[in-house]
């Protein structure tokens, strides 16, 4: 019971798009790695309970759920064994949670890891390297068919709108997808002050990302703050974070 209260805590708040078939969640109680068909499926008819005793449909805890603030635990009333309840999870928990889900995501190869110095060679082939110097360099890198990239472009427009549009950031949105594809999907989902980089697979092999999204942030000293791969509920709020640090603001 315990493993599968965990396991549903993790998959309600770390949500990873990946290419690759095997997914690997680490939990306090150790590692899981699920098979696509091992990852269980959401039963939009399953009911659960609030701590006062009142039933929530899936579309009212799935959001209760997401905030990463609540976890299920079995009913006190024996009779009722099926029974589940969303409790509030502690101010100790959810740190501890947060560290686990941060610690899933982050990128940490011998590649791109956060406090190296971007190697710039893979982008230069596809745009050119003085308008890279001094700038703070935002790296996404995504696809057309990856609806968990697209989905947090508004957020990030909206974002860099309210930093002003600053002229030292530099937003790269880098796709395996073609020109013509990638362009008909940034005309329904902008992404603000994006340069597009299409047909981009050499860069993403350069740095052997396998999986989307991913998401990088170097200062102008071409030094990594903040590299991540999967999205969660603190990719965009920690990416937020490391471009206003880079920035200085």
């Amino acid at each position: 019971m315990k493993y599968l209260i965990t396991l549903s805590l993790l998959l309600a708040c770390f949500c990873l798009r990946a290419q690759d078939s095997i997914k690997t969640l680490r939990t306090t109680g150790g590692t899981i790695s699920l098979k696509g068909g091992m990852i269980p499926k959401t039963d939009t008819n399953q009911v659960y309970y609030d701590e006062k005793g009142k039933a929530l449909r899936h579309y009212q805890y799935d959001k209760i759920l997401r905030t990463g603030e609540y976890r299920l635990v079995p009913s006190s009333d024996r009779s009722l064994p099926q029974k589940m309840v969303i409790t509030k999870l502690s101010e100790e928990e959810i740190n501890r949670f947060n560290a686990l889900i941060r610690e899933s995501t982050k990128i940490n190869t011998p590649y791109v890891y956060e406090g190296k110095k971007l190697d710039l060679a893979p982008l230069t082939a596809f745009y050119e390297q003085n308008k890279m110097e001094n700038k703070v360099i935002l790296q996404i890198y995504w696809y057309a068919g990856c609806s968990t990239c697209t989905e947090k472009f508004a957020e990030i427009s909206a974002f860099v709108k309210e930093l002003g549009d600053p002229k030292d950031l530099l937003i790269l949105a880098i796709t395996t997808d073609d020109n013509d594809v990638a362009v008909k999907k940034l005309k329904e989902q902008p992404l603000r002050n994006a340069e597009l980089i299409s047909s981009g697979r050499a860069v993403s092999d350069a740095y052997q990302f396998t999986r989307y999204p991913v998401y990088i942030v170097s200062d102008k000293n071409q030094i990594i703050k903040y590299a991540v791969v999967g999205s969660s509920r603190l990719t965009i709020p920690d990416l937020k974070t490391a471009v206003k640090a880079a920035l200085g603001k």
